[in-house]
């Protein structure tokens, strides 16, 4: 399918994507490796390759990655027409990985070319298959899951301001960005189910207490902190700055449907 990519005007221009997992200790040959193959491919086929981003050891979801994100953005800035790749692999071992990078790419018209199999999301025959796939039931919802994901990426420049973290977060010394902390994050959802379960605000903070969870500066739960955090719609992924409320610019604890049902309990 990319047979004909010649005909493209040469001033199409592109950006390559190396993406390696934490245990993948061979990552710097494979880097050179791909970036060669990359660059020949766009060499022989009249494409100006632009940048080479790399993500070494990043997990959780391709378009949450920090090069991915950053990507996107110089891709926007630099009106780039195609990201590049050896092989849809290279977006990470899970079919999930690729699926959601084709979704997102799909949906900012910014063709994908995978060499290895021969993938031009651009050229009909590759739109007909990302098409095809998006309508699979079970790959349309991992999409439809992923929508409150392109709202982050097209909010990044809504960063940490200052003041007091929210229990059940961090602040990402790269991004500048509210992050879920696992073990905290555990503690809220279990507030609000034991207050959705009929548990007092005082019945909740003994539990906790007795369990040896302390609150993030160290101390011990009171009343009051369970309340503010209930309340607190941050935890759905609404946050407010300077006037202005956005909506899923982090990842939620709860969903809106919890934190609706604890905070009619009032």
């Amino acid at each position: 399918m990319t047979k004909n990519i010649k005909e493209i005007n040469t001033s199409v221009t592109a950006v390559g994507y190396f993406w390696a997992g934490p245990n993948n200790k061979n990552h710097e040959q494979e880097y050179i490796s791909i970036k060669e193959k990359v660059d020949s491919y766009c060499q022989s086929n009249d494409i100006l390759i632009k940048k080479m981003f790399k993500d070494i050891g990043s997990t959780g979801n391709a378009n949450r990655r920090s090069q991915v994100i950053e990507m996107l953005k110089y891709i926007e800035k630099n009106k780039i027409n195609y990201l590049v790749l050896d092989s849809l692999s290279t977006l990470g071992r899970r079919f999930h990985d690729a699926i959601i990078m084709l979704s997102e790419f799909n949906s900012r018209n910014i063709g994908i070319i995978s060499i290895d199999e021969k993938i031009n999301t651009n050229e009909e025959e590759g739109k007909i298959i990302v098409r095809s796939l998006l309508k699979i039931p079970q790959i349309k919802q991992w999409t439809e899951q992923n929508d409150s994901t392109k709202k982050k990426i097209r909010v990044q420049d809504l960063t940490y301001a200052g003041g007091a973290c929210p229990y059940g977060y961090i602040i990402d010394n790269k991004t500048n960005q509210y992050q879920v902390l696992e073990e905290e994050g555990m503690v809220v959802k279990r507030i609000f189910r034991e207050r959705v379960s009929g548990r007092s605000l005082r019945q909740i903070c003994n539990d906790l207490i007795k369990d040896g969870i302390a609150t993030k500066r160290g101390g011990k739960w009171q009343a009051n902190t369970i309340k503010t955090i209930i309340e607190n719609p941050f935890y759905m992924g609404i946050h407010e700055q300077e006037g202005t409320v956005y909506k899923d610019c982090h990842d939620s604890i709860v969903t809106e449907y919890i934190f609706k049902k604890v905070n009619e309990m009032k």
